[in-house]
């Protein structure tokens, strides 16, 4: 469906103008105090860079550099670079107390090939990292893996890897590589316990030399995790030995009374099963770190537990709900079964009505806000879509609605229903994020059955015209997947959802249909879009989505 399309496309191109233009929602705690990790010479330490910088290259998401700080503070935090060869990096978010590690995502514009040196600030604290930017033409290199097929020549390993504690950029695999052609490289190793090793770059010299890859991802299991390490041309393995936490000492703040300034999130509705979503965020004070697992007593059909890994000082940890509420009001006897525990309450609400209404309501002066996320970054409630006037094409009515960013109208849109089919009048490809006519023929599509069973399917018409003056057409199949699921979407769980799922087929100069993606999209009665993802059918990478933030149906 168009509705995101344009934004999809304006997000991944410039996602750090929006998140320089606004101000993200962050948590109430203040800002954050701390200094980054850096050497003697101010250099940031550790940095891992991703992505390869080319001249005339417009950055995304898929651009960042990981460097870290020591919060002594914990709060928001807004980092920033200087702008240098027309590019910069930047993030906002929060920190909790003692080393976190910063995603900086780049944007703007490489101009020139060369070696960049970048300043960033986190308050008065400030170091330096090196971008290299390569000529537009630089082509991919070829070289081979030292050990190639073997056990990997001189590898080595960086930092320390703990079952459940998340890899940062000190943990690093150094391996030896064999250049016989100059140029651009991507290497990836993974792993049989959870976590990868990955780098990118550019080969300046021939010949033998050493690559350090940078790890991510969570170790799952202690022993000796093996690693496959692989380019296009060769492979070869190592071994990097995962140990087990010891058992952290900590307290729970507000120990022995009610716990301190505890947030409960998610709601907890009588008969209805709780979902992921239903978590509660306590502060503690780790003396010792190291593992921790924690559940509480079942109090009105509900308990709560929660594992993992705590450094030393004051954190928070988050325990997830489980089981089906029984009664509605307040229970404020939660108990955490540690020494050192303290109470919460959590607050249980009545079933509510069954929903009237429509799937996709089309009254005057409705509205919807929705979170646009791109690349894994999300731009909170940037978009709106507002119900307004009647317009006739092809002799049929349709509400228009209008989509607007920062307060200004961007688009159109307009739809109708028909007994319980509602269409959708605009571009034909409007339901692909992917594909694009030179000039798209306009379409009246059935998008939504109300009353269908799950299984149901249908085809849209084929749509001829070009792209890049290349004969084309395009069709889409329709799939009732859920006649009547739920949804979890930013905390709140949505019931008596459709969920739609659209496949969009591609042929070029004649050839046979080519599925490019299958999108996915959630509408709930009385309610309407409250989803929708957009997903890459050769990968299944979700390439973008849109998750319902507000909304006020008349």
């Amino acid at each position: 469906m168009k509705i995101f399309k344009f934004t999809f496309l304006v997000l991944a191109a410039a996602l750090a103008f929006f998140s320089c233009q606004k101000e993200l929602a962050f948590d109430s705690n203040g800002v954050s105090s701390g200094t980054f990790k850096k050497d003697g010479g101010g250099n940031c330490l550790p940095v891992t860079v991703n992505g390869v910088f080319k001249v005339d290259t417009v950055l995304s998401a898929a651009y960042f550099v990981d460097v870290q700080v020591n919060a002594t503070t914990p709060g928001t935090f807004d980092i920033r670079t200087d702008t240098v060869n027309g590019y910069a990096f930047s993030r906002q978010g929060n920190v909790v107390f003692g080393t976190n590690t910063i995603r900086l995502f780049a944007h703007g514009k490489p101009i020139a090939a060369g070696t960049n040196t970048f300043t960033v600030k986190y308050g008065t604290s400030t170091c330096t990292f090196d971008i290299t930017v390569v000529g537009a033409g630089t082509g991919t290199a070829v070289f081979t893996l030292g050990g190639s097929p073997g056990g990997c020549t001189g590898a080595s390993v960086g930092g320390t890897y703990t079952v459940g504690v998340p890899l940062t950029p000190a943990n690093t695999l150094t391996i030896q590589v064999d250049v016989t052609t100059l140029g651009t490289y991507s290497v990836a190793a993974a792993t049989t316990s959870g976590f990868i090793f990955t780098g990118t770059g550019v080969f300046s010299t021939l010949g033998l030399q050493n690559v350090t890859l940078t790890g991510s991802g969570t170790p799952l299991a202690p022993g000796n995790a093996s690693v496959t390490v692989t380019n296009i041309a060769s492979s070869c393995t190592f071994n990097v030995t995962v140990v087990t936490a010891s058992p952290a000492v900590f307290t729970l703040d507000g120990a022995p009374n009610t716990c301190t300034s505890y947030a409960v999130a998610g709601t907890y509705t009588v008969g209805s099963t709780v979902s992921a979503s239903n978590t509660v965020k306590l502060n503690v004070t780790v003396s010792t770190p190291g593992a921790y697992s924690i559940s509480t007593n079942t109090v009105n059909g509900i308990s709560f537990s929660g594992a993992g890994v705590l450094a030393a000082g004051a954190q928070i940890i988050t325990l997830t709900a489980s089981g089906t509420p029984l009664a509605a009001g307040t229970f404020n006897t939660f108990k955490p079964n540690i020494t050192n525990s303290c109470d919460f309450a959590i607050t249980f609400v009545a079933a509510p009505p069954p929903p009237v209404g429509d799937y996709f309501p089309l009254t005057a002066n409705s509205w919807w806000s929705y979170d646009v996320v791109v690349g894994g970054v999300t731009d909170p409630d940037s978009v709106l879509h507002t119900s307004t006037i009647l317009k006739t094409f092809n002799a049929n009515s349709y509400r228009q609605f209008v989509q607007s960013q920062a307060g200004a109208p961007v688009d159109s849109f307009y739809y109708r229903k028909s007994g319980n089919d509602y269409y959708q009048w605009g571009p034909a490809d409007g339901f692909s994020s992917l594909f694009f006519f030179d000039v798209a023929p306009d379409a009246d599509l059935l998008f939504l059955k109300e009353n269908a069973a799950s299984g149901t399917t249908w085809s849209s018409a084929e749509f001829p015209g070009t792209v890049n003056g290349v004969t084309a057409k395009l069709q889409y199949d329709f799939k009732i997947e859920s006649a009547n699921t739920s949804v979890t979407v930013n905390a709140v769980n949505y019931t008596n959802v459709i969920n739609v799922s659209v496949t969009v087929k591609v042929s070029l100069l004649g050839s046979p249909y080519t599925t490019t993606e299958k999108n996915q999209f959630y509408y709930s009665k009385g309610i309407g879009m409250v989803k929708i993802s957009y997903v890459d059918a050769a990968g299944g990478t979700i390439i973008g989505e849109g998750n319902i933030r507000n909304y006020k149906v008349f």
